[in-house]
Formats: structure tokens, C-alpha cells, sequence
């Protein structure tokens, strides 16, 4: 029993007996010198549960000049596993490493440099060696077999011009790492280092967004300074996958691809930060890229409105997110062209570029107006938008452009019949219906939620014209115009024989000029009449033909589809 008792007692004391503790400034000297930066060591003591280790707490590696003071690296424990014998020879020999609750921290400035760009010390000092010539090391780190990380948190953050503010940049926590072996007496043993880090039920934190953006799963692996990633991330109902690699440090140099299954424009919306912009970009300074790679959208909903299959190169800068350029599929078309949402500026501003090519604008309207009763032909168009995502998108929403819809209908506006009854020369009905046209275009221009044009012009089967005003968000119609109406449809009741036999003077009578415009809604459009109309050709010939003012090109529409808007045939 004395003997059980005298190697428990010998054991408790064993921690008080070998004072590790004085190891604490060789070991900071040594990681001083391997890093080039200072570290310092809160406290060193012996455990010999479960095993024999030395327990470092509050360990911290120091920024460099140049810098605010305070931590680039700080771990709230480390366990270093040593050999006993060599520790009864007064040597500190490690063989693994377990580190606990670290926290690494990021600086950027606006030059591009990092905390982790430049040594804190010019001239680092040797590493530690025992007083006599060829005596062993007091302090020996090579080889260490295992180096396990759990509970990182990683912070970025940007830095003003004179280093005295931070502002938040992104904070990753929740990782856990391994490292493999390693030795740290060979030369840039930190750049050959491999670390593989489990993303799973990790968190992403940006004042980009409003709320913390959860890693599903996920896998970091750094290998000779490359660091490549797969994750799947939810932030709120959006989900999204895809791989990274990270190439460098100083600055940071970031790839990426990413897929996301749907998005919602509402959603996103609500989830975008509208806090001012220096508390998401940081200080201002040259502009930098961050981040360049590719996202696909299988599906994108902007109320009310469907688009598929978007694809776009993207770049984020230190101001900027740029999406040039990008595509997507929508109502049988496509659109492309390029896109910048501004984070360092309140509101989040946005523009963007869009030509539309092949729309079928009967599906498109039909979206907009469920109960559109027929509108249809194939929309082209150039456009300049902008817009804010801070506040609310479609109240924001400006721009200007032109267009044109080649080869459609228009619903519930028979413009002979109406023309002859606004005469008062002919009280028999005459076949009403659709009206189709061979060609529909002009300028826009958006704001105060609606499309306003100043020169329409339309070339359909029996008329020709213009026409100005706007079109709500809500789908009302404000236009006014001028109808150059051709009366020489064949048959015993054509329009011009019936005047011919009504109206004095009207035989031979070809056309007729009426003013017109158009209210109600696009399901339920109301055409009117104003004014007299004004007869041309036959014995009225001797009148001036009317003209249709031309409108401007669309660049980049085939010369056929000009041609059309133009009236050049």
C-alpha cells in the first residue's frame, strides 16, 4: 500500500517537479523566428492526462508593423504532445499538436497588403540552440506527426488608409482542420504545409446579408499554398453549391463556381443589407478584385416574372459585385449583357444592360396580365435599366432603350370599322377582330413605374402609325396618336365604296388620317377617336400625304427586322 501511495504522490508532483514553464520564452523565441512574427505564450504547464503533454493557453501571434496592434492568430489552448525522457533531460521534444478555439484574423489595406504579407520582425532572430557547441537543442519540433484545429473562427477585415479602423469584411466559424506532418527545420516548411478543414455546420457571416449564411457540407484541403473547396450553403430559403481555390495570401486571390437551383428576387431583397456602404466595403482605396468565377441559376423568379437557366461570369471587387457578362433564357428568348450591383454605396445602386432577342411577347404579357386577351408578336430590344435592391427594386426602376415587335396581333381594335363609324359615313358593321402588324417599335423609357415612348410607330396590313404615351406597372394605358388607315380592301362594302356612295366628293378616296388614343388596361384596352378625320387621294388628293415621323436604330437587330420598323419595304 506505501508504495501505491508513494508513486500516486510522485506522479501529482511530477508537473511541480519539472518546471516547463521556463521553456515559455526559448519557445516563443523559436515560433518568433520560424514565423516572423512575435508570438507570445500566456502560460506553459505539465499534464500527464491522458497523456503526458505541455498545456499552452492564450497563445497569440502578433500583427506586424504597420499594422493595429493586436492578434493576427490567437488559440485559447494548445496541447503539445512530448517525449517524457527527453523531457527529464531538460529538452522539449514535441511530437503532436492539438490546438483548441483559435481565432485568425485577416487585415487587408487598401494597397492589397495583409497582416500575413510581412514579418513583424526585419530581422528575425536564430533559432534556439543549446549554449555549448554540438549540444542537442533545448527546444526540438521536428518531426511532428499530428496537428488537429477545432473551433476556428476566421475573420476578414479591411483596414483605411491609416490603419486605425476596421471594417467587417466576412467571418467564417465552426471549422475544425488536420494538419499533416510536418517539419518545421526544413526550409518554408509553412508553404508546404497540408490541411484538410470540414465545412460542415460552419457559419459565414457578411454585412452583405442580414442573416448568417449555414455551410450544409463542405471541405477546405491546402496544399503547397493552394487552397481549393467544395460547400453547399443555405441562406434562408436559397440553396447553393459549388467548388473555390484560393491562390495566395497577399492579396488574397479567389476562383469560384457556383449553382444555384432557384432564386427569388423578393427573398433576396429581404435578405440584402441596406446598412451605408463603408460598413460593408470597407475603407475606400484602389479598387481591387476579390473574387472572380462563374454562377448558373437554373431558375429565377422577378415578380412576376420567370426567367431560366442564367449564367454569368462574375467578379467581386472591394466596391463592386460585376456579372459580365451574363444570359439567361426567358418566354422562348434570350437576353444578355451585363450587370453592377455597387455594395459600397447606400440603397445598393444597380444598372445593367439587356438585349432581348425572340421574346414571345403574348407569354411575356400574359405573366404581367393573366387575362391579356391577345397581344402577341416577337419582342427585340436594347436596354439601359438601373435600379436599387436596398430599397424596392421596381419602384427604383429606370432606364431607356428601343424595341421592336415584328409579326403579332393587336386585340379588339378594328381600325377600318372604327374609322368609317367615326365618320359617320357608313352604320353597317363592318368585320371586326384583331388587327395584325407586321411591325411595332420605338423608344423607352422607364420611371415611376411605367414605360413611356414619345415615338411609336406601327406598320400593320391596313394602317400605319404613330403613336405616344406610357404603360403602367399595374398594366393601365395612357397613348395618343395618328392612324393612316387604308380603305381599298376589296368588295362591293369595302370602306371606300361606301363612302364613295354616302359622302360627297369621296370617291376614289384611298386612306384616312385620324387621330386616336388609347386607355383602360393592357387585358382590356379602349380605343377612341379624336378628332375629324381627314380622307386622302381620289378627288381629295390634292392634300398633302401624311408623314410617319422615322425612329432611331436599334443596334444590334438584323437589317431585315430595321427595315421593318422603318417602313423601308
Amino acid at each position: 500500500m506505501g508504495a501505491v501511495v508513494f508513486v500516486v504522490a510522485a506522479g501529482a508532483a511530477t508537473p511541480f517537479l519539472v518546471p516547463v514553464d521556463r521553456y515559455r520564452p526559448l519557445l516563443e523565441q523559436y515560433l518568433t523566428s520560424s514565423t516572423g512574427h512575435q508570438v507570445q505564450i500566456g502560460s506553459l504547464r505539465l499534464e500527464l492526462w491522458p497523456r503526458v503533454h505541455v498545456h499552452a493557453s492564450d497563445v497569440r501571434l502578433l500583427n506586424p508593423t504597420g499594422f493595429p496592434r493586436g492578434n493576427a492568430l490567437e488559440a485559447r489552448s494548445v496541447d503539445l504532445g512530448i517525449e517524457p525522457r527527453a523531457l527529464l533531460a531538460r529538452r522539449l521534444q514535441i511530437r503532436s499538436i492539438a490546438v483548441s478555439g483559435v481565432q485568425v484574423t485577416l487585415l487587408n489595406d487598401p494597397a492589397g497588403r495583409t497582416n500575413y504579407g510581412a514579418p513583424a520582425l526585419p530581422h528575425p532572430s536564430p533559432p534556439v540552440t543549446a549554449a555549448a557547441p554540438g549540444a542537442q537543442p533545448l527546444i526540438s519540433l521536428a518531426p511532428i506527426g499530428a496537428i488537429t484545429i477545432t473551433n476556428v473562427t476566421l475573420t476578414v477585415d479591411t483596414l483605411d488608409a491609416r490603419h486605425e479602423h476596421t471594417a467587417p469584411v466576412v467571418t467564417l466559424s465552426g471549422l475544425n482542420a488536420t494538419v499533416g506532418a510536418v517539419d518545421p527545420s526544413a526550409p518554408d516548411w509553412m508553404g508546404h504545409l497540408s490541411v484538410t478543414a470540414t465545412l460542415t455546420h460552419a457559419r459565414i457571416v457578411t454585412p452583405l446579408v442580414t442573416m448568417p449564411i449555414v455551410v450544409q457540407s463542405g471541405k477546405i484541403a491546402l496544399r503547397d499554398g493552394r487552397s481549393t473547396a467544395t460547400f453547399a450553403v443555405t441562406l434562408g430559403t436559397i440553396r447553393a453549391s459549388g467548388t473555390a481555390a484560393i491562390v495566395g495570401m497577399n492579396p488574397p486571390s479567389i476562383t469560384f463556381a457556383a449553382e444555384i437551383p432557384e432564386l427569388d428576387l423578393t427573398t433576396v431583397r429581404r435578405l440584402l443589407s441596406t446598412q451605408p456602404g463603408s460598413s460593408l466595403s470597407g475603407p475606400p482605396g484602389p479598387r481591387r478584385l476579390i473574387a472572380r468565377g462563374e454562377v448558373t441559376v437554373n431558375r429565377a423568379v422577378v415578380p412576376p416574372f420567370t426567367v431560366t437557366q442564367i449564367h454569368s461570369h462574375l467578379a467581386i471587387y472591394t466596391d463592386t459585385v460585376r456579372a459580365d457578362p451574363y444570359q439567361l433564357s426567358a418566354y422562348g428568348g434570350t437576353v444578355r449583357g451585363s450587370a453592377r450591383v455597387d455594395y459600397a454605396a447606400a440603397n445598393l445602386p444597380a444598372v445593367a444592360t439587356a438585349a432581348v432577342r425572340g421574346v414571345n411577347l403574348a407569354d411575356l404579357l400574359r405573366a404581367a396580365a393573366p387575362q391579356n386577351p391577345g397581344v402577341t408578336g416577337t419582342l427585340q430590344a436594347n436596354l439601359d435599366v438601373s435600379t436599387a435592391f436596398g430599397a424596392d427594386p421596381l419602384a427604383a426602376l429606370a432606364g431607356t432603350g428601343t424595341f421592336a415587335v415584328v409579326n403579332g396581333t393587336l386585340p379588339g381594335i378594328s381600325m377600318p370599322s372604327q374609322l368609317a363609324q367615326m365618320a359617320k359615313s357608313l352604320q353597317v358593321g363592318v368585320p371586326g377582330g384583331t388587327t395584325a402588324f407586321r411591325s411595332l417599335g420605338g423608344d423607352v423609357r422607364i420611371a415611376r413605374e411605367r414605360v413611356y415612348s414619345t415615338a411609336l410607330r406601327l406598320d400593320a396590313n391596313a394602317i400605319r402609325g404613330t403613336a405616344h404615351g406610357s404603360v403602367g406597372f399595374d398594366g393601365t394605358l395612357n397613348y395618343t396618336g395618328t392612324g393612316v388607315v387604308s380603305l381599298t380592301s376589296g368588295g362591293a362594302l369595302s370602306p371606300a365604296a361606301l363612302l364613295s356612295r354616302i359622302v360627297p366628293g369621296a370617291a376614289g378616296v384611298t386612306t384616312a388620317v385620324v387621330s386616336f388614343s388609347i386607355g383602360g388596361t393592357v387585358s382590356n384596352p379602349k380605343f377612341a377617336a379624336t378628332g375629324v378625320p381627314q380622307l386622302t387621294g381620289g378627288q381629295t388628293s390634292g392634300q398633302p400625304q401624311p408623314q410617319v415621323p422615322s425612329l432611331p436604330n436599334i443596334p444590334g437587330l438584323p437589317p431585315a427586322l430595321q427595315n421593318l420598323l422603318h417602313g423601308n419595304h
